[in-house]
């Protein structure tokens, strides 16, 4: 708790030093018109929003109900694995299409959530999360990079965060009705069936 109190002061303090950034001129649409531009991107976030959700919320639980020890350590797995893909490999929703980076993510993201599902001891639940952190750590900045050629600049403050939806009480509701592991067997399927979507999506011209 510590750590959480000090991070946020640390930004703060960086972020109060910078300049700030001046929005582009140009007509503001309205809100339904950025929807209309980007829901397929939006989309794409909340589907693969899913499996943090799940993790961030139940991981704990899911596994004291398993009797496994090391609960931990699910989200250090995850950052491991989210942080080594955005050092390593952060420039590629830039050098390459945005809808291929997050087709693939996705698809990492899923195997994540289903060695989760099915996992028969702690190591491999946490390989899982690992796995997931892998997955998710350019989903959003590819698709980012594809929902800001969709509009124009003076909208794009507003583009990058609309559809980024709240999966908590969703996998409240799912919990209760199908315990802790199905939580992991939807976000496989959600980031599965993001990934169809951003199949069905072409990058518009720069």
């Amino acid at each position: 708790m510590i750590a959480c109190i000090v991070a946020p002061l640390v930004a703060a303090a960086i972020a109060s030093r910078e300049i700030s950034y001046t929005n582009p001129s140009g007509r503001r649409l309205a809100f339904h018109r950025v929807v209309g531009q980007i829901w397929r991107e939006g989309l794409g976030l909340m589907l693969q929003g899913a499996g943090v959700s799940g993790l961030t919320a139940f991981a704990s639980l899911y596994f004291v109900a398993r009797n496994w020890g090391n609960a931990g350590l699910v989200m250090t797995a995850f950052g491991i694995g989210f942080i080594f893909v955005r050092l390593a490999l952060a420039s590629l929703p830039d050098r390459m299409s945005g809808y291929r980076v997050a087709f693939w993510s996705m698809v990492i993201e899923a195997i994540g959530q289903a060695m989760i599902w099915g996992a028969p001891d702690e190591s491999v639940a946490l390989a899982g999360a690992l796995v997931t952190g892998l997955g998710c750590a350019l989903i959003f900045p590819a698709l980012g990079v594809e929902a800001l050629k969709r509009v124009s600049p003076a909208n794009r403050g507003s583009a990058i965060d609309i559809f980024y939806g709240v999966w908590g009480p969703i996998a409240g509701v799912i919990v209760g009705q199908f315990g802790y592991a199905a939580v992991y067997m939807f976000g496989a399927a959600s980031a599965l069936l993001g990934a169809a979507l951003v199949l069905t999506v072409r990058s518009p011209q720069s």
